[in-house]
């Protein structure tokens, strides 16, 4: 419709305009009115409108056009209506909540034809979206991983076209391979964009995952990392985790290699005390105490494991205990607050707005607490820290990246000691999960101190 509207005021050939139904624009009664035939209207004023459920030139102050228009809103709305509890009938009002009425997600089909069985079992595409993780978690981009699935002629989800990076996001952003079912994703009717996931209708465990919660987890960090348009294919793998220990500091990265140069010359610098390290001389120290470490530890590794979930729940059910009693007090606190009390608007909207923003925070808690629960449950990621004792110096660079940004807290390097290098591993291969622990625990010292 807008590009009618585009087309009609660019040119002057056209005398007038034929519609099937005025309604249809939108379920607002307005719209129609506003938005198209008044632009037209005042660049193009002799225009002629003609609706095929209209008799004669069709007049938009006509009271029998703005009579058909206010019903059709009417009736609009109690589609809308009907719609809205058909979701809730079929979401959080039921016990077993359906998947909504859209195409299979690929790797999938429908076990019945019956348009009631919404029942779906994994097809022969299942292991191309394994793959598609897989290869995510070792550091490759959408786009390579489109290239990859292309060359190798796979067949992508539209059949009719190729593997695109918009199509390998989409996966990868899809929770259904993570056992969850999502209502209500869309930020609204005209933006698509995805809501963050507290604001969403979310069904976990609502099936067998596809995707394993630990492949999860990393393919999710990873997805954070880029955001920030991280290059995981740069000759600078460890940058972003390495330190200087008297400035604090991460040390920022530079190629200043000739052209022509035989060899290269990479540094990790610190902007604030201009001190500098050659890329080989670091990555050859972290590159061997690594090997090292997983040559002893691995095996270790896997036992202890359980033993960090269970301080994790620990944590997060100390802070979540303490949200919701602080939740209770400042209910409690504004139940003394009167109506009559000249400030009593501002005082509740203060209350509020700390209520909420602790609710807030309780609820990513306790989501963070049930993504323990799975990994938990699930048991060793063997998968993921088989790949540390593997000989690093075969792997490219992004999977390098991978790897180091999953299993290195941070690198410090003390320029003062004569580059004297520390290492600080991560407890686990999980991130994010990790990274909120600390939080707390930082925060908690704080308090503390």
């Amino acid at each position: 419709m807008k590009e009618m509207k585009k087309f009609i005021l660019s040119t002057s050939i056209i005398k007038g305009i034929i519609f099937y139904d005025e309604s249809r624009v939108s379920r607002l009664i307005e719209d129609f009115v506003l938005h198209i035939v008044g632009p037209i209207r005042e660049e193009k004023p002799d225009i002629l409108f003609f609706s095929t459920k209209t008799d004669g030139i069709w007049d938009e102050k006509n009271p029998l056009v703005q009579i058909r228009l206010s019903y059709d809103y009417e009736e609009s709305q109690k589609k809308s209506n009907k719609a809205r509890d058909y979701q809730e009938l079929k979401t959080y009002k039921s016990e077993s909540p359906d998947r909504p009425g859209a195409r299979c997600p690929f790797g999938y089909s429908k076990l019945s034809q019956d348009k009631k069985d919404h029942t779906l079992i994994e097809n022969d595409d299942a292991p191309i979206v394994q793959f598609i993780f897989y290869l995510y978690s070792f550091g490759y981009s959408d786009k390579k991983i489109a290239l990859l699935l292309n060359e190798s002629n796979v067949k992508s989800p539209s059949l009719e076209s190729n593997w695109s990076d918009s199509t390998v996001r989409y996966i990868l952003n899809n929770l259904w391979y993570a056992g969850d079912l999502v209502w209500f994703s869309r930020s609204s009717y005209e933006n698509s964009k995805a809501k963050p996931i507290e604001e969403r209708f979310l069904f976990p465990n609502h099936h067998k995952r596809l995707i394993s919660p630990q492949l999860w987890a990393t393919t999710q960090f990873l997805r954070s990392k880029k955001k920030n348009k991280d290059r995981m294919d740069s000759p600078f793998v460890l940058r972003d985790i390495v330190l200087c220990v008297k400035c604090e500091r991460k040390l920022a990265v530079k190629n200043m290699t000739p052209a022509k140069a035989k060899k290269n010359y990479q540094y990790y610098y610190c902007k604030t005390c201009k001190r500098k390290i050659n890329l080989e001389e670091l990555h050859s120290y972290v590159f061997d105490d690594f090997t090292g470490r997983w040559g002893r530890e691995l095996n270790n590794q896997t036992r202890t494991i359980k033993g960090i979930y269970s301080e994790w729940k620990k944590t997060i059910e100390a802070k979540s205990a303490e949200n919701k009693s602080n939740v209770d007090k400042l209910r409690y606190k504004l139940s003394f607050v009167k109506p009559e009390n000249e400030f009593y608007e501002d005082i509740k909207e203060s209350f509020t707005l700390q209520i909420k923003s602790v609710e807030e925070e309780r609820t990513k808690l306790l989501n963070v607490l049930e993504q323990i629960r799975v990994l938990s449950e699930y048991g060793e990621p063997l998968e993921l820290i088989s790949r540390f004792k593997e000989d690093i110096y075969k792997y490219n660079n992004e999977e390098k990246r991978s790897i180091f940004l999953i299993a290195i807290k941070e690198i410090s390097i003390d320029f003062i000691r004569k580059n004297f290098i520390e290492i600080n591993y991560r407890l686990t291969p999980f991130v994010e999960v990790e990274t909120t622990i600390d939080k707390l625990n930082n925060k908690k010292d704080e308090v503390s101190i």
